[in-house]
């Protein structure tokens, strides 16, 4: 597990491709997907003051990648909190259900709470039970539901971190 860095945007385009497309339907290009807004502010100008990430590697390529920031005007979605970073995680497919997405929550949340970060929000689709499943075990819980969309947080406090 290593800290993310500028030349690792590519590989965290790929994971976040991965993340925000639901498994079982037609996919955009890669670069229609990139170019919303929805993920656009996940990755450009990557990193910027605030932002926070970590890389997974096996046999000396990345097989997985967790990185937070904050959002604020025309990136800010309808529910973030401009204080509160939003999660990006992504695994590669291979690489699931090894404990690669645990590693990489463990690790995001530990360099998160060193930083003085007091909670983190992410969006995922109840489609993903295994992600729901990590979210949880991780100390995030439901704030909200639309459509099959679910909202959740985990602040710090409440994770041991008293």
């Amino acid at each position: 597990m290593r800290d993310a860095g500028i030349t690792d945007l590519p590989f965290l385009m790929l994971m976040l491709y991965e993340a925000a497309n639901r498994p079982g339907e037609a996919w955009p290009r890669f670069e229609e997907s990139m170019d919303e807004l929805r993920n656009r502010r996940f990755w450009v100008d990557f990193p910027r003051d605030g932002d926070l990430g970590v890389v997974a590697e096996a046999l000396g390529q990345p097989i997985g990648a967790a990185w937070i920031r904050c959002f604020d005007g025309e990136q800010k979605g309808p529910s973030d909190d401009p204080d509160v970073p939003v999660l990006a995680i992504g695994v590669v497919a291979v690489w699931r259900g090894r404990g690669v997405g645990t590693a990489l929550m463990e690790s995001l949340i530990d360099r998160a709470r060193r930083a003085g970060v007091a909670a983190i929000d992410l969006t995922t689709g109840a489609f993903n039970e295994a992600g729901v499943r990590l979210y949880h075990a991780s100390g995030f819980v439901d704030t909200s539901r639309f459509e099959d969309a679910i909202r959740m947080r985990a602040r710090f406090d409440t994770l041991g971190n008293t």
